[in-house]
């Protein structure tokens, strides 16, 4: 299939729909879940499951986008105060220390993965759990980093105002916000989500299966080698795996 999805699945069923009203009174299954009303009573809540995504992912990206913005450049950041920490005439293990976090800070950054289109068979953000420690690891070592200078205050005193402790500190409660907020849109997206696949692919009453009963149906009626049949043998149902809502970080250089 060139196209493939939930979408898809909608509109084959929007299609079969059709096929079945041109059948006319003929069409009388015993099974009311088949009947044409149910189909098209199916077909509406599928629509409106599809919409209920749609509409959650919109704030959902835009708070990621905001999280990508506010951790944006902070490797960058902390090698600046790394750097300015080395040079302020610290101790080399204390100096040592210093880049231990930093080392940290690096290593819970993990590459950003797509975001995902609801209208595609596959959700493309992937890796929910190992993603989300990565952004709340990389706040919680900063926030080590912050204690770790306030403590060796007498030689961390930059006359930078980006590179000072009370920004420093601003950021990570900056850091901490966005990280949340994405947490927190992240959860009606993932609600409609789960809607969405009840709606389409639970087990005998969603959208795919109530699709196949409808071509097991036509062929009774009509037979194997039908024109009936053969019109509607060809619509393609397909449960689709989703997967969770994507909280990857950005990569930076």
């Amino acid at each position: 299939m060139a196209e493939t999805g939930h979408a898809k699945n909608i509109a084959n069923f929007g299609t079969l729909i059709s096929f079945v009203q041109g059948y006319g009174s003929a069409y009388d299954p015993s099974n009311a879940a088949i009947e044409l009303t149910a189909l098209q009573a199916k077909l509406a809540a599928a629509n409106t499951s599809l919409d209920g995504v749609t509409t959650a992912l919109a704030p959902w990206k835009t708070k990621v986008n905001d999280r990508e913005t506010e951790f944006e450049g902070l490797r960058k950041l902390v090698t600046r105060v790394v750097n300015s920490y080395a040079a302020s005439g610290a101790e080399k293990n204390s100096v040592d220390d210093a880049k231990a976090i930093k080392r940290k800070i690096d290593g819970a950054r993990a590459k950003a993965l797509p975001q995902d289109d609801p209208e595609t068979p596959e959700n493309e953000a992937q890796g929910n759990s190992v993603s989300q420690r990565s952004y709340t690891q990389t706040v919680e070592h900063f926030d080590n980093l912050i204690e770790f200078l306030t403590t060796n205050s007498s030689f961390y005193a930059p006359n930078e105002n980006e590179l000072k402790l009370t920004t420093l500190t601003s950021k990570a409660t900056a850091m901490k916000a966005a990280n949340t907020a994405v947490m927190t849109a992240a959860t009606p997206l993932s609600n409609a989500r789960l809607d969405r696949d009840v709606e389409l692919y639970n087990e005998t009453s969603g959208l795919v299966d109530t699709a196949l009963t409808v071509k097991k149906y036509v062929k009774s009626l009509y037979g194997a080698d039908s024109p009936q049949f053969k019109q509607i043998s060809g619509l393609e149902f397909r449960k689709v795996k989703t997967l969770k809502v994507n909280v990857t970080p950005p990569d930076e250089d």
